[in-house]
């Protein structure tokens, strides 16, 4: 039985109000069952804010310029992508993907909303960085692994200077949130014993070049690489995380975790955990667009913007999780998809905690 609580919540987050949140939904599946058997056809012929479900996709990867998409991986084992690009994102518009393994994200000049989760963990095999973020107003990844390129892996040993490895996260002039991310910088390559050579330096976990950019991290775990070694000297070990001071902001937290799956089909059970400290009362937080502000005087960065749904949930109990079922409605008629964000602020005895954002989409049961 659904209690008079989560009957509120449903009412509070699912309430499908504004027509102009509906999108379209497009399959992706090389083997034909879907409308696209290409996902770069898919993307040309989508408009701005449709979906895209993947099921089954070629090795192509993913480039958007002036729209935004949302991209759904369905697909078991995930597909691998060799890049994954945006440009010139509108400020009207967002991307949201979510995973992907791949070898390269580039995202530039992009002034909307980019929300990245779960992808990554395969190694960068080009490029000065496996994730690089060049003047962009607002990105946030979620639970996404990088790693930059080992040298050798570009020169294929040297007789002389070993070739420096890449970083796994290059940042310019961008505001980028980072939750329960990974990184680790490419190793050098080695550089020759005789005739005499200088190994390769390593890459680092987390570079930010300017003092414009702005980094806050959660729960991330950044490492710079190893060094290449060469007869007349070394190269240096890649730094963890280096960048003007100031850029670089680690969010004092409570260290709470949300999880759920990212898309639902219609009259289904949606399950939200959160996990926290037993006796904090979660605020869940829902809204149908990005955002990105300090979350002053609370701890954390606020990702939803006003007007916001509020909603408290129960305490969560002695077991540290909280399991929060919600029935979602049917869509209106001959709309295919709605997308929302949520964020949980944590109430605890001497602050409040903000969590990670956690999108959701759903679809019609067609799909």
């Amino acid at each position: 039985m659904i209690t008079k609580t989560i009957q509120a919540l449903l009412l509070a987050v699912f309430a499908f109000a504004a027509p102009s949140l509906a999108s379209d939904v497009h399959v992706v599946d090389v083997a034909g069952s879907g409308d696209f058997t290409s996902l770069a056809a898919a993307i040309a012929a989508a408009a701005d804010g449709d979906v895209l479900l993947v099921r089954n996709s070629d090795p192509g990867g993913i480039t958007l310029s002036g729209k935004g998409l949302t991209i759904i991986n369905e697909g078991s084992p995930l597909t691998t992508l060799p890049l994954i690009r945006c440009t010139n994102l509108p400020g009207s518009s967002e991307f949201h993907i979510v995973g992907f393994d791949f070898l390269q994200i580039q995202l530039v000049a992009c002034q909307g909303r980019i929300l990245i989760e779960d992808c990554g963990d395969l190694n960068a095999t080009w490029g000065e960085a496996s994730a690089s973020v060049s003047s962009c107003s607002s990105v946030t990844m979620v639970n996404t692994g990088m790693k930059g390129f080992d040298g050798w892996s570009i020169t294929g040993g040297q007789d002389n200077y070993g070739a420096d490895g890449g970083h796994a996260l290059l940042v310019s002039n961008s505001k980028v949130n980072l939750y329960n991310c990974r990184g680790l910088g490419g190793g050098g390559d080695d550089g020759a014993w005789l005739p005499c050579g200088i190994g390769g330096d390593g890459g680092d976990g987390l570079r930010v070049t300017d003092s414009q950019a702005r980094v806050r991290t959660f729960q991330c775990d950044f490492i710079g690489g190893y060094e290449g070694y060469g007869g007349c000297g070394d190269g240096w070990v890649g730094s963890d995380t280096n960048g003007p001071t100031g850029t670089i902001i680690p969010l004092t937290m409570a260290a709470n975790q949300l999880a759920a799956t990212p898309i639902i089909r219609e009259a289904n059970t949606y399950m939200l955990t959160i996990h926290g400290t037993p006796g904090q009362v979660p605020l869940l937080l829902t809204s149908t667009a990005l955002f990105q502000r300090l979350f002053v005087p609370h701890v954390g960065v606020l990702h939803l913007p006003w007007p916001f749904t509020l909603q408290y949930l129960p305490p969560i109990p002695s077991s540290g999780t909280l399991v929060v079922p919600v029935w979602i409605p049917p869509l209106p008629a001959a709309e295919q998809s709605r997308w929302r964000v949520m964020q949980v602020v944590l109430n605890a005895a001497n602050n409040r905690y903000a969590t990670r954002p956690i999108s959701l989409t759903v679809v019609d049961s067609t799909f």
